[in-house]
């Protein structure tokens, strides 16, 4: 398959912001989370993942910069989000990015999970590794227009940091989540919305 018949494909079983909360929600009653439904860490990153994210979605606050670079899309675009219910960065940034789409009802929001799509992620990789978020912005035909993620710049920079940090000089990967986690907090979201107003067309 081409590029583009990959991605349409993908988007066939893609959830809407809301329909992707519901599915998270439903598989925590079974203890589970999205492409790991037997291991209780990830279960248990996904139940910290999903607070996460109705907290950011209810309290993110959308600057001028984005919304007037939101409101210049003129004809329809696909927003493809790839993403997973445990995934710390995804958390933070997932839930911008949905209230930054549904800022126009030019844009429709396909967010689809990295694990159920191995011919996808071929597609998207950051120096070789399937990090998530992936935001992949197309135009109504399908075409690429543009591509964030997986990550706002300062966090990448962190993670970048820490994989050239020689691995027995490296502290614990956990408090490196921890430092982003706070980064991202402190953020508001303001980093990733800036950085697509800038990449928006």
């Amino acid at each position: 398959m081409t590029k583009e018949e990959t991605i349409q494909s993908a988007v066939k079983d893609a959830y809407t912001f809301e329909q992707y909360i519901a599915r998270i929600e439903q598989l925590h009653t079974e203890e589970k989370a999205t492409s790991f439904p037997d291991n209780k860490m990830y279960y248990d990153y996904s139940v910290l993942g999903l607070a996460r994210m109705q907290r950011v979605y209810k309290k993110a606050e959308l600057n001028p910069e984005i919304t007037q670079a939101v409101a210049t899309i003129q004809s329809p675009q696909h927003w493809v989000l790839i993403s997973e219910s445990w995934c710390g960065d995804a958390s933070q940034t997932v839930p911008v990015i949905a209230r930054i789409a549904e800022q126009n009802p030019n844009i429709t929001l396909h967010i689809v999970l990295r694990d159920s799509n191995p011919d996808l992620m071929e597609y998207y990789k950051t120096n070789g590794a399937t990090s998530i978020p992936i935001l992949a912005i197309l135009d109504e035909n399908w075409s690429e227009l543009t591509v964030w993620g997986p990550r706002p710049a300062v966090a990448q920079q962190k993670v970048m940091n820490y994989k050239s940090t020689p691995e027995a000089e490296r502290p614990a990967y956990e408090e490196l989540s921890k430092e982003i986690q706070k980064w991202y907090n402190a953020d508001k979201g303001i980093s990733t919305q800036n950085e697509l107003a800038k990449l928006i067309k």
